[in-house]
Order: structure tokens, then C-alpha cells, then sequence
């Protein structure tokens, strides 16, 4: 199967903002968005610089940036909630709270 460097491009960016659009809230979306934008123009920078596409570089950078980014943010995020007496708590897997200090 022989196929065109613009149909590669176009399914690694119709992927990439697939993978943006799957954010819950407007500030996740952001962050993804931005952290997609870095990936493509460190892609793009790497993609010239070695002698390839810059276009694709962009593209694989692109679904790269957001992946790695959700993947990070992910495993620091916590929801932190109030216990009305001035307190701050999350909560984990196992329904156990656990105080912020």
C-alpha cells in the first residue's frame, strides 16, 4: 500500500485533535491544545533538522505532545475537596480520604 505523505499527515493531526477533543473541561482542553502545539513544533524542529518531512514531524509531534502531556498531568491531578470546617481533602481509588497539608 503506497500512500501520500499529506494522507499520513492529515490522520496523524485528525487523531491528534481527536485526542484533544476527549478533554472534560475547558482548562484540560487548553493544556492539551498547548501541550499539542509544543509536540508539533518540537517535531517540526527535529523532522528538519534530520534530514525528514518537517510536516510530519509536526504531525507525529503533535499526537506525541498531547499524549505525553495527558499522561503527566494525569498522574499529578487530584480533585481536592472542602470539608466546610476549613480543611482540604482528596480522595483516592479506595474512597479514602487524605488530608492536604
Amino acid at each position: 500500500m503506497n500512500t501520500s505523505p499529506f494522507s499520513t499527515v492529515a490522520l496523524v493531526i485528525a487523531c491528534a485533535a481527536l485526542s484533544v477533543g476527549c478533554a472534560s473541561d475547558r482548562q484540560q482542553r487548553r493544556d492539551d491544545a498547548r501541550n499539542a502545539a509544543v509536540g508539533a513544533v518540537g517535531g517540526a524542529v527535529i523532522g528538519a533538522a534530520t534530514g525528514g518531512n518537517a510536516l510530519t514531524g509536526a504531525a507525529v509531534g503533535a499526537v506525541a505532545g498531547a499524549l505525553i502531556g495527558r499522561l503527566v498531568v494525569d498522574g499529578r491531578e487530584r480533585q481536592v475537596y472542602s470539608d466546610g470546617q476549613g480543611g482540604r481533602y482528596w480522595v483516592d481509588e479506595d474512597g479514602r480520604r487524605h488530608t492536604v497539608r
